[in-house]
């Protein structure tokens, strides 16, 4: 190869210069030469293929001309006449494996594979890109306080397994309350059915989900309903399928000695697939820039990061304990991470599954991040009747200074809640969990104190439905811990099951006081979450509440704490209540609960019955704006009034004869009058009834 560095600015990847032109640049160390094969030489291996190399001999790079701006272009690179890796930077990968396996209407007009040129994934490019209309402007994230963050997984998530099942849905995600989303991984992974923890090309949406505009679309989609939307992203590990592996690989597949992003052997006991070395500085700029690339072009919110634990060179083996330990070059790491990623996009969400050792999580929060906060154990316990404290789900608890710890008792990894309350709960003097009314009773009781104890917080898809498909369904009647990853079927059926109904109803209204009532947000509380009776005292200038449940399966007494006597109000039902002695106990049945305030609020709709209102309009068939799409009725419905005059032997004006009312603010030129068949004047306007309307006739 001509030994020559490139122009500056030039980076890795796809370089694209003007329409006709761009240089594509490949960083490969150590290898003697590298073709550039594509649709633009007719995947020659020739002279005029053979890429340039710089002087330190660590890139290897080439323009390309004459290209068609409007046109995907097919390419990959051959490495020392043997090896064929695709471009880690492409954001449009096609594989010879998956493709033909992708629905059409998943990924309309796809590129096809280039077969007979080509074996192993190759990258897509256009030098005039595809031009989205965005239209968030004006969108504000939720303070990382009030966040109600919903973890999904597109290809259960609905039966459609695309980015537009989500979008469908996000009317109902908008009325649930939920104010982020969360979605596991959607780059490119291996496989089309992945819960993408597999990943190979960074910089490319998986397919199998949709096109790159179509994720776009429901971000804006999100933003415009005041949604944050969260990327799960993968910096511990890689799959087979990255170049960056595959470019120095032993030939038992094992990572080579001289791989300039890649741990010969993993740093730590949990780490699946090819562990990244975040001390090398090629790694860290690596992640940088897959970091910046999905909040600038894709408009995410943030970042959930997988195994954040693993993102050391502390090395660990198989000792889980030792892994566990403080680690402050693991810190290290993760704030060159966050810093830059705050520095380029101040506000950025960065979420933590770290489930490490408190002190370490504790220097973590202190310094912005967000850290899972599992609680599925003691939830679990207290909700099945066992017990359970649930105070370390609260960030004061840890001895945190900010807010930071983001709880939840259910995510894709946990057997799923309402399987294990159905299954295991317990049962006293007729008080049975394990049947199914009780059951979802208690998983509200469980979502009130989850919702409510301040702080951020996650939920699963469809648990508000009191999804109870056992985790390891294997879908042909056995069960089996291989299946965890299968498929699993959306349910949203048990929308129409009165119980699961009278659940999500209360879970929507336990995440509109989370997102929208200020005591809910305060930094002056207690929380007293460790026996069977549980209560959440929160406290402002402006609003007060008290949060009571009992967790046992038999009634107890309870001294609320109010913090005065005086009016108080229940949330749920409307109920007024005159408070005098601080000192009464209340007594609750088991499973029940109460939500007190002292500042009276509309009543939710919590009635197992009724739909929910989340398509509300005109539901009379006979009105002129019926929405067939309504399931509830908001009071719209308006009608076609016929105004007629007869003129008689009066001529017309030339200016026309008109209709002038106070619903159209008497401005006559805004509805003219025709002449029908029988010689009658008359036009028609759409009105609401119960009303009385001003008008009259104009002739000219």
């Amino acid at each position: 190869p001509l030994i020559q560095d490139p122009p500056d600015g030039i980076v890795d990847g796809v370089n694209v210069l003007s329409p006709t032109s761009a240089i594509i640049q490949l960083r490969a160390p150590g290898k003697d030469y590298v073709h550039l094969r594509g649709d633009f030489n007719g995947f020659a291996i020739n002279d005029a293929s053979l890429m340039n190399q710089s002087v330190d001999g660590a890139r290897h790079w080439l323009q390309v001309n004459g290209l068609n701006g409007f046109q995907n272009w097919r390419y990959h690179f051959l490495i020392e006449g043997s090896l064929e890796v695709g471009d880690p930077y492409a954001e449009l990968i096609i594989d010879p494996w998956n493709d033909g396996y992708i629905p059409q209407d998943h990924f309309p007009n796809m590129p096809s594979f280039p077969f007979g040129q080509a074996n192993w994934p190759n990258g897509v490019f256009r030098t005039v890109p595809l031009e989205f209309e965005w239209t968030d402007q004006d969108f504000i994230r939720p303070s990382q306080d009030k966040l109600v963050v919903y973890e999904l997984l597109i290809r259960d998530f609905d039966e459609g397994q695309t980015y537009q099942d989500v979008i469908d849905r996000l009317d109902y995600l908008e009325w649930l309350g939920i104010n982020a989303i969360e979605l596991m991984p959607v780059s490119e992974f291996d496989g089309n059915l992945s819960w993408g923890y597999n990943p190979s090309f960074r910089l490319a949406p998986d397919k199998y989900y949709g096109t790159g505009e179509l994720l776009k679309s429901l971000i804006n989609a999100a933003h415009e309903r005041g949604i944050a939307v969260i990327m799960d992203i993968v910096p511990n590990h890689s799959f087979g399928l990255d170049p960056m592996v595959r470019m120095y690989q032993d030939a038992d597949g094992s990572v080579a000695p001289d791989n300039p992003w890649f741990n010969e052997a993993a740093m730590h006991p949990f780490s699946p697939g090819y562990d990244f070395n975040h001390s090398d500085p090629w790694t860290v700029e690596h992640w940088k820039r897959i970091f910046d690339y999905w909040l600038d072009e894709y408009h995410f919110d943030g970042y959930r990061i997988d195994l954040s634990k693993g993102l050391t060179q502390t090395f660990s083996g198989t000792d889980v304990g030792q892994w566990n330990l403080f680690d402050q070059s693991r810190i290290d790491i993760l704030f060159e991470y966050g810093n830059h990623i705050w520095s380029q996009n101040p506000g950025t969400y960065i979420i933590l599954e770290h489930l490490g050792s408190n002190a370490e999580e504790t220097v973590l929060a202190n310094g912005g991040f967000m850290l899972w906060g599992k609680m599925t154990n003691a939830y679990t316990q207290a909700t099945m009747g066992y017990g359970g404290d649930l105070n370390w789900g609260v960030w004061s608890n840890r001895g945190w200074n900010w807010p930071n710890l983001l709880t939840y008792f259910e995510s894709h990894d946990e057997q799923r809640f309402a399987h294990e309350v159905q299954a295991y709960g317990a049962s006293n003097n007729g008080y049975n969990i394990q049947e199914f009314e009780t059951a979802m009773e208690r998983i509200a009781l469980a979502h009130a104190f989850l919702l409510c104890a301040p702080g951020p917080k996650m939920m699963w898809q469809q648990g508000e439905l009191g999804y109870d498909l056992n985790l390891f369904d294997c879908g042909n009647g056995t069960f089996d811990e291989s299946c965890k990853l299968d498929e699993k079927p959306a349910l949203w059926e048990y929308l129409e099951v009165p119980e699961r109904r009278a659940l999500v109803k209360h879970i929507s209204a336990f995440t509109q006081l989370k997102t929208t009532q200020p005591v809910f947000s305060s930094w002056d509380f207690n929380v007293d979450m460790a026996n069977q009776g549980k209560r959440i005292h929160l406290y402002s200038p402006t609003q007060n509440a008290v949060i009571l449940g009992n967790f046992a399966t038999e009634g107890i007494n309870m001294v609320p704490g109010f913090p005065y006597a005086g009016t108080w109000y229940d949330y749920l039902t409307g109920e007024e209540i005159g408070v005098s002695d601080l000192t009464n106990a209340w007594y609750l049945e088991p499973g029940e609960f109460r939500i007190l305030l002292d500042t009276p609020l509309p009543v939710p709709d919590l009635d197992p019955n009724t739909p929910l209102q989340i398509y509300t309009g005109c539901t009379d068939s006979a009105a002129a704006n019926y929405d067939p799409e309504a399931t509830a009725d908001d009071g719209s419905c308006s009608y076609w009034v016929t105004f007629s005059m007869d003129l008689g032997t009066v001529e017309p004006n030339a200016a026309g004869v008109h209709l002038a009312g106070e619903f159209q603010t008497w401005d006559p030129g805004s509805t003219p009058l025709s002449l029908n068949a029988e010689g009658i004047w008359e036009t028609q306007v759409m009105l609401m009834p119960g009303q009385s309307y001003a008008y009259k006739f104009i002739n000219g």
